[in-house]
């Protein structure tokens, strides 16, 4: 039987967002708190995309936005900035509150009331309030292997090359790849193409319950054929000069050739978390909340941050993290 943790706040996301919420929470009195994130660390995407001596400014393409609540920092370089993040949770007291590694696909208000939020076979937690502070899927990850040149318009890390009649593999175990997969075999007009999904783990262990209910049904089914369990080693052209298609060598010593090969290695969309969580979404799939509070269509579950705006400032997901804590505290009273 599952062990089971209740908790006044789950933060969903460690980036400045959720972050600041751990520390206005902290501030407003509200102890008992977790913070979840798939990362092995805070504010992952200026540790991997800041590159070293980078200056992280609070506003973002020229847009100011003014601290408005308790968390704020000096700009700097990407090591001040990440030494002052730790400087600031350290002296909060809140360090303990993190947990890293550690994915969470979507999180549903049960009938008691409180939010279920399933860490993994043995652990759930529940949440009187939840805050997601999920960042925007960043630029996708790449294989450690060479892309030859002649072949380098084949190995894509979307669908948007891809044509009916080819022969494609999707590569990856994650969401975007389930996603990809049953997806491009449901669209009308590309019936002709066969779909390959092709992952180094034999089981499907990374995708939300309904991409892995829909990407198993099609491996089944045969509309997805199944490369699971086996690494790509290396990839080579095959054929004749301008008319190249893609060799993959896989790590069992077999080979198959590719029309097109399709990365989709970036991790989880905030879109799937949304849309698990029952979050109503506007026109571009971005969440639709209350400016003010930042609270969802459901009571008690807020989202701020990157998933609620293109603007990628740190001051305004300090900001938004403050919006919600006061939200909280005002509706406890």
């Amino acid at each position: 039987m599952a062990s089971e943790k209740i908790v006044d706040i789950a933060i969903i996301g460690a980036g400045p967002g959720g972050m600041a919420s751990a520390i206005e929470a902290k501030l407003a009195g509200i102890d008992n708190i977790i913070v979840f994130d798939k990362a092995p660390h805070h504010n992952d995407m200026i540790h991997k995309f800041y590159k070293k001596g980078k200056r992280v400014d609070k506003d973002w393409m020229g847009r100011k936005a003014e601290f408005e609540g308790n968390v704020s920092f000096e700009e700097c370089s990407k090591e001040e900035y990440i030494q002052q993040m730790d400087d600031l949770l350290a002296s909060h007291g809140v360090l303990d509150k993190f947990v890293y590694n550690t994915e969470i696909w979507n999180t549903v208000k049960g009938d008691d009331g409180l939010f279920v939020i399933n860490v993994d076979d043995d652990n759930i937690v529940k949440a009187k309030s939840v805050i997601v502070s999920v960042g925007r899927m960043g630029k996708p990850n790449k294989p450690g292997y060479k892309f030859p040149k002649a072949i380098r318009d084949r190995l894509n890390f979307n669908l948007s090359k891809v044509y009916n009649g080819e022969r494609v593999m999707i590569v990856g175990g994650g969401d975007t790849a389930g996603e990809y997969a049953y997806g491009l075999a449901d669209l009308e007009d590309m019936q002709d193409c066969t779909v390959t999904l092709n992952y180094r783990k034999a089981e499907i262990t990374r995708m939300n319950p309904i991409n892995t209910e829909m990407t198993l049904k099609y491996l089944e089914n045969g509309k997805i054929l199944n490369k699971l369990g086996v690494d790509v080693e290396s990839v080579e052209a095959d054929g004749n000069p301008g008319e190249e298609r893609v060799k993959v060598n896989f790590t069992d010593g077999t080979s198959e050739v590719y029309e097109r090969v399709v990365y989709a290695l970036g991790g989880t969309s905030p879109v799937d978390f949304l849309v698990n969580s029952k979050i109503d979404t506007g026109r571009w799939d971005e969440p639709l909340m209350d400016e003010k509070t930042m609270e969802t269509n459901i009571p008690g579950l807020y989202t701020i941050g990157d998933v609620v705006t293109d603007q990628g400032s740190i001051a305004l997901a300090f900001n938004h993290a403050s919006f919600a804590i006061n939200d909280i505290v005002a509706k406890q009273k």
